[in-house]
């Protein structure tokens, strides 16, 4: 039990933060359902610990319950479930991680170009390169998440960096 305690305590250490903040994206910035869910994530996460199998799978598991915890959120409260990504209306939001801050952290912050570049995507497209990008998720981890074929998600992810790479070009063309 005692290793149990220690698997855990190392798995919140390294995922929470990260976990929080995808949470957050899930609730569309509901701070309330945000807490709500990231309580049952991690109560479903100590609960379940023994079936995790692999320990290199872990952040994978973790976010897969994440997504179903908001998922089981949302249809309990009768409400359509929240999809990702952030809202790219270029707007701060909370930090779900330290509510005083004020502002999600720099790196995950999105810039009007980049939020105006995202929004040319589809909403999938834009799912994954926040996956992939913004949470620094593989490939594998991110159609384990999403329970997707890998090649599938592969080239989902290299069509959608291509047509940001085609819309970046053509914004910079126009200036």
């Amino acid at each position: 039990m005692e290793k149990a305690n220690e698997l855990f305590e190392e798995l919140y250490e390294a995922h929470g933060a990260g976990v929080k903040r995808f949470i957050f994206t899930q609730a569309r910035r509901d701070a309330e359902a945000t807490e709500d869910i990231f309580q049952n994530t991690w109560e479903n996460v100590f609960r379940y610990l023994r079936t995790l199998k692999e320990r290199g799978a872990a952040k994978s598991w973790i976010y897969s319950i994440a997504k179903n915890e908001a998922a089981r959120y949302y249809s309990r409260m009768d409400r359509r479930t929240p999809q990702l990504p952030v809202s790219i209306d270029g707007e701060d939001a909370p930090d779900p991680v330290d509510e005083g801050a004020g502002a999600f952290p720099d790196e995950l912050a999105l810039t009007d170009q980049l939020a105006g570049l995202l929004g040319g995507l589809s909403e999938p497209e834009q799912q994954l390169m926040l996956l992939r990008y913004g949470y620094d998720m593989s490939i594998a981890e991110i159609a384990t998440l999403m329970s997707a074929n890998y090649n599938t998600v592969k080239s989902v992810t290299r069509r959608a960096t291509i047509k940001l790479r085609r819309l970046a070009e053509m914004a910079g063309d126009e200036r």
